[in-house]
């Protein structure tokens, strides 16, 4: 397994890396990152914008839009919460990609003490709750799956941001998002701040396993950057009227 860090906060800068990876780079073996970015609301591949959030609320606050390549639901991130990928070689069919990743997110969380469990085809849950949401997109022969862990998330704030899926809701029994969603963080036997919570997350996925630290060169950051100015021009708040 790759292990990759990087320092940059702007989730465009986070997708392209990803876009990288799996298009152009190609690592034969599994590449696993853990991510924090500033806040902002992304969006799946196909989603229409205006029937998913309050932009009148994002325009109040100044929370950007991201439109990322997975599919998957709107999510509100912030600096509670914490971002985590795996690009692999498609080896099976991204069903079975998806529950693996999800198996080794759950089994992390069990080693810190949180008795998550998978439930759906891409959320893991903490008593009825919500607290990881799961996408991914393929391109050729590789695959990304990535996940979004709410830790100390504004839950709050996500409420008023986010328009209710009643699709979605209404025939679990379920009124509004903010019940269907909880943060980790309370679950936890002591309690400590999102970076603690991210580097334990980290040993506890990679801890166990070989790895090697990759350093990206100079010219495979030129390439990110190319990929990284594509997405900042598809900021989907310029697009809508």
């Amino acid at each position: 397994m790759i292990f990759l860090e990087n320092k940059n906060s702007d989730a465009a800068y986070f997708f392209s890396i990803e876009e990288f990876l799996v298009r152009i780079k190609k690592f034969q073996e599994p590449v696993f990152m853990i991510w924090h970015v500033d806040t902002c609301i992304m969006v799946g591949n196909n989603q229409v914008v205006e029937a998913e959030v309050n932009l009148d609320f994002l325009a109040e606050r100044g929370i950007p839009i991201i439109r990322r390549q997975s599919g998957g639901g709107t999510i509100y991130v912030d600096e509670g919460t914490v971002l985590c990928t795996l690009v692999c070689p498609l080896e099976n069919d991204a069903k079975t990609h998806m529950e693996d990743f999800a198996q080794i997110l759950i089994n992390a969380l069990t080693k810190m003490g949180v008795s998550a469990y998978r439930e759906g085809k891409n959320d893991i849950l903490l008593d009825g709750k919500k607290i990881v949401g799961m996408a991914q997109f393929t391109a050729g022969s590789f695959i990304c799956t990535h996940a979004s862990l709410l830790y100390d998330t504004d839950l709050d704030v996500l409420t008023k941001i986010l328009i209710p899926n009643d699709d979605k809701l209404l025939p679990k029994g379920i009124r509004s998002i903010r019940s269907r969603v909880t943060n980790i963080k309370p679950s936890m036997s002591a309690e400590s701040k999102v970076e603690q919570f991210r580097a334990e997350l980290k040993n506890g996925i990679i801890g166990n396993n070989t790895h090697k630290i990759y350093d990206f060169t100079h010219d495979e950051l030129a390439e990110i950057d190319v990929l990284y100015a594509e997405y900042k021009k598809k900021n989907v708040r310029k697009e809508l009227p």
